[in-house]
């Protein structure tokens, strides 16, 4: 054999054993909202967790790059680590014969969106599945509440402060309380929201303890009924004791072309002594649980007009700009019908306030409530996009 032929003989040999090499590198799996620089490394079987760090970090340590703790150890269900890698270190941990896969790590979330799930079927059990026919997009949903932290991720930049009734000094774009923009993120947030694109505004006219003036909740809707952009949608999750006021105001303001929806209240009373649920205009809300009974504390009776999840639902929170909490109440079932308002109005910017209200409550699943204590049987549903 003549050196010529050794020299391409050899050649081919350290093609072979680089082509080999790059073959072995372990498999890197993206996931859903990564989390950027941090990986889960899966070991092979035998591979044992201590050892594969310390030649990582040799290796590392001759090519003068750090190379980071493992924020966890697996041991019974996985045998691996969760680690920040730099892109030098992800090559080295992915060419390591004892590494079976790399994954990108990623944010898990709280499983309490079975509200969004349930809406959007006719039966359970839950199909998990959110797939709406519209999204609200070009429609205004006025939050007549604590106020709304507009700032909050789960936004987009889809929500503003339109006007406070309460006058207090703490922003103009601030919550207090935080259940309004709790209210806010179920009608339009991007993670939880029923309408994923609508513009929420915030109308402040309860106060840091999650109470307010009559007068205030009327000076609110008086401000919505002359300023609100349309076509509107106005979601108050509010209520007390009846007053003549109110319902008028809140008559008054449907008439002026805002679809209006209600709290049926959590006093495990008849709707129909307060107010704005009793309002003949409203569409009033009362709250199921994940099996479809009637919670237990949900206001009933003739004024209810239809159902709509309200235990254990996961929005936005007030306290910063990515966290999240789950609340209970009419007050959470009452802006799933708020949202499913905004997505017919999207779909449909024509329909007048009595049209919307038309095709919630005849589009609704029928006969699937429990526990009802004489109110009509109806669960908001809204349509799958076909």
């Amino acid at each position: 054999m003549t050196s010529a032929m050794r020299g391409i003989i050899f050649i081919l040999a350290i093609s072979i054993l680089v082509s080999g090499v790059v073959a072995r590198r372990a498999s890197l799996f993206r996931t859903k909202d990564a989390i950027k620089g941090q990986y889960i490394v899966v070991l092979k079987k035998n591979a044992v967790i201590p050892s594969v760090l310390q030649s990582l970090r040799e290796e590392s340590q001759l090519k003068r790059v750090p190379f980071s703790n493992p924020l966890k150890e697996y041991n019974r269900v996985l045998n691996g680590f969760a680690i920040s890698l730099s892109k030098e270190t992800l090559a080295a941990v992915r060419a390591h014969p004892s590494v079976r896969y790399v994954e990108e790590d990623g944010v898990a979330y709280a499983s309490e969106i079975w509200g969004l799930d349930r809406i959007n079927q006719r039966d359970l059990p839950f199909d998990d599945s959110y797939t709406p026919a519209g999204n609200g997009s070009g429609v205004n949903v006025y939050v007549l509440d604590t106020g709304i932290r507009t700032t909050h991720e789960d936004f987009e930049g889809r929500a503003e402060f339109s006007y406070d009734a309460m006058n207090y000094a703490i922003g103009n774009d601030g919550d207090c309380q935080g259940h309004g923009t709790h209210c806010a993120g179920t009608i339009a947030g991007k993670r939880y929201g029923v309408a994923k694109a609508a513009k929420v505004y915030a109308v402040r006219v309860l106060g840091c303890y999650g109470s307010g003036s009559w007068s205030a909740v009327i000076d609110g809707m008086d401000w919505v009924a002359s300023n609100g952009a349309r076509p509107a949608v106005a979601s108050m999750s509010l209520g007390g004791g009846g007053l003549r006021a109110v319902d008028e105001s809140l008559g008054n303001l449907h008439r002026a072309g805002v679809t209006v929806v209600v709290a049926a209240g959590n006093s495990d009373l008849d709707a129909c002594t307060s107010s704005p649920a009793r309002a003949p205009e409203a569409i009033t809300v009362g709250a199921i649980q994940d099996d479809d009974a009637r919670v237990y504390f949900s206001n009933w009776g003739a004024c209810v007009d239809i159902f709509a999840p309200g235990r254990g639902i996961l929005s936005a929170d007030y306290r910063s700009d990515d966290s999240y909490r789950s609340l209970s109440g009419t007050s959470m079932a009452c802006p799933h019908v708020a949202g499913v308002a905004a997505i017919h109005v999207g779909l449909n910017p024509n329909l007048s306030p009595d049209s919307v209200r038309d095709v919630i409550l005849e589009s609704a699943s029928r006969d699937k409530v429990t526990e009802l204590h004489d109110s009509e049987n109806l669960l908001l549903y809204v349509p799958n996009e076909s």
